[in-house]
């Protein structure tokens, strides 16, 4: 039996995402693969035990979304975008917000994901990604049910990599090196297409 109750949208988000992940490795039972899916359907509505904040606007035009994104340099007020990327991903949810997202053309991404530990507890792991670019990548697997905060109610199964290496710059323009997989590696490449003006339409898995 899934859960059914949540403090917020935050954390019915986090966790829709994390049984997803189990459904995909066939950890789920047939009774919660079934709830599941009601879950990700547009009509369903979850039952919340505090009152939602107003949510923050976020860009749903795809031509704006499309749009080239510039390079960001020590001359951008990045504190600034930050801290409005951290508010409006508080206010909608979801595991990862960029720049072009909230009408800012600059190639930069917050993140913040939850992890389960070895002790069955939850640790979240937040970063920001600067000017990134996946340097190597590995094992290409369908994605069901891939969802944007750009685009509401809609899902869309996915092409995505399991293992990442990203090369790209944190807050303090500090060169780094990242290596990701599954849920990290999978948020990392939906944030990188933002950056790169690609939205989540064009990653529509293909049968080969």
């Amino acid at each position: 039996m899934l859960k059914n109750q949540f403090k917020d949208k935050l954390e019915f988000d986090f966790y829709v995402i994390e049984q997803k992940i189990r459904m995909e490795r066939g950890y789920l039972s047939r009774s919660e693969r079934e709830e599941l899916k009601k879950m990700l359907g547009k009509d369903y509505k979850p039952i919340f035990i505090k009152e939602q904040k107003v949510k923050l606007p976020i860009v749903m035009d795809i031509d704006k979304l499309r749009q080239p994104c510039s390079e960001v340099t020590k001359e951008d007020n990045i504190k600034e975008i930050i801290q409005k990327l951290k508010d409006t991903m508080v206010s909608n949810g979801g595991v990862g917000l960029s720049a072009n997202q909230i009408g800012i053309q600059k190639r930069i991404s917050y993140i913040k994901y939850p992890k389960r530990t070895k002790d069955n507890k939850i640790e979240w792991i937040e970063f920001v990604l600067i000017n990134a670019k996946i340097v190597e990548k590995e094992r290409i697997i369908k994605i069901n049910n891939e969802q944007c905060l750009s685009f509401p109610g809609v899902a869309v199964t996915t092409s995505r990599y399991v293992f990442t290496v990203t090369q790209y710059l944190n807050e303090k323009l500090e060169i780094q090196t990242r290596i990701s997989q599954d849920l990290e590696s999978f948020i990392l490449q939906h944030e990188i297409d933002h950056q790169n003006s690609l939205v989540l339409f064009d990653r529509k898995w293909v049968a080969k």
